[in-house]
């Protein structure tokens, strides 16, 4: 790949890719795993068409697919536990749909070359349609039932409607989802940059530690002490932050949309206590950025999300350290162990299973367990190879 095919691929990712990521996450009802090979998807000579070409054979099909599936709540459930990945690649400018579109081992591979019959959108969203009903069922997981342990207080609490939509979530849900492993994160970047000072360019979209430690951000939104106001950068349109620093924030109010969380698609909202840390602990986690920060002004304080490769390569991977990680959080906040367990070892590669009243995860020669109590409580957690009965 030459450097004009880059410039025009890095530009594409910058520039037209966060709203197609926004609207697949939106017609899935989550954030969909997506595994795209950036530096495969180039034919020579044809570069100048990629703007028009990489929507309609990658990402308009999928997001057409999705809302088909996503029409009620059978649906729903089944994509998000039988669809582990999304893999978008070009590796022999495959153009028959059959050879091109595959999907097994829950995961939906689309191996299509970048350029050739990009108009038949159509015919691309009915084979992923065809191969997603035919076989979600059968890669589908079994999730623990939603946990309604005491955590920290969401930022506002609603009655749940008797009839609620079919890909209805609350906030909470998605915080109890994210905690453990947004926690990871935060530990991480806390010591890479521990007693170094900071300073922030958002017109740039950097923020920098000490002399050379520098980071791209995503301004996440503002909590205005005097106004008890917390205000999404998506809406802030007195900021001058450009655009392309407020997407982030813009997928989660995605996101919001998608299971009806007033939280998260208010623009504004009224609050006696900042919810910052709240919300970015969710966006981290599942929007897969670094870590987020807090950067505190004069009464005001902006969050924002960070990304390091650095910090992402420090991710704990060793089953002990995954364990005594989890251990410490369950020691130090109060949250549903064994649902925030499922969806970190989820996040972590893991392929959970819940015999009994225990979670027992895999991957590879890796095998985690965890032991509750009959209030979903942690009362051990380890990798020690283990065979619970059902």
């Amino acid at each position: 790949m030459g450097l004009k095919e880059k410039r025009i691929i890095q530009a594409f990712q910058n520039d037209l890719f966060p709203a197609l990521e926004t609207e697949i996450n939106t017609a899935a009802g989550y954030t969909v795993p997506l595994n795209i090979s950036w530096n495969t998807l180039m034919e020579d000579r044809f570069s100048h068409i990629y703007n028009d070409t990489f929507p309609k054979i990658y990402f308009l099909p999928l997001i057409e697919a999705f809302k088909a599936i996503c029409v009620d709540t059978m649906g729903v459930e089944l994509l998000q536990t039988g669809l582990k990945e999304v893999v978008i690649v070009n590796e022999n400018n495959e153009h028959n749909i059959e050879r091109a579109i595959t999907f097994e081992d829950g995961i939906l591979k689309i191996n299509h070359s970048p350029v050739i019959n990009a108009d038949k959108i159509e015919d691309r969203a009915a084979r992923i349609i065809s191969l997603l009903e035919d076989k979600l069922e059968e890669f589908a997981e079994g999730t623990p039932d939603t946990a309604t342990t005491e955590t920290s207080a969401a930022p506002t609490e609603k009655k749940q409607e008797a009839t609620e939509a079919p890909n209805k979530m609350t906030i909470q849900e998605l915080y109890n989802q994210s905690l453990v492993l947004s926690l990871e994160k935060q530990e991480i970047f806390s010591e890479m940059v521990e007693g170094l000072a900071w300073s922030c360019d958002m017109l740039e979209g950097k923020l920098t530690y000490g002399d050379d430690q520098v980071f791209d951000i995503q301004v996440i939104g503002t909590y205005a002490e005097n106004e008890k106001s917390w205000l999404w950068a998506w809406a802030n349109k007195q900021s001058g932050i450009p655009e392309k620093f407020t997407q982030t924030s813009l997928a989660i109010k995605a996101i919001g949309e998608a299971y009806q969380i007033d939280d998260l698609t208010s623009p504004k909202i009224e609050l006696n206590s900042d919810p910052g840390a709240y919300f970015s602990t969710i966006i981290s986690s599942m929007l897969k950025e670094s870590c987020y920060v807090p950067l505190t002004f004069k009464g005001l304080t902006v969050y924002v999300t960070v990304t390091s490769k650095e910090a992402d390569d420090k991710a704990r991977t060793a089953p002990a350290l995954i364990c005594s990680h989890f251990t410490q959080v369950a020691a130090s906040y109060k949250f549903p162990h064994k649902y925030s367990l499922y969806f970190y070892l989820k996040a972590k590669g893991y392929e959970v299973e819940l015999p009994g009243n225990n979670i027992v995860a895999k991957k590879d020669d890796d095998q985690i367990l965890g032991i509750f109590d009959l209030k979903g409580r942690l009362m051990k957690i380890s990798n020690s190879k283990i065979t619970v009965q059902a």
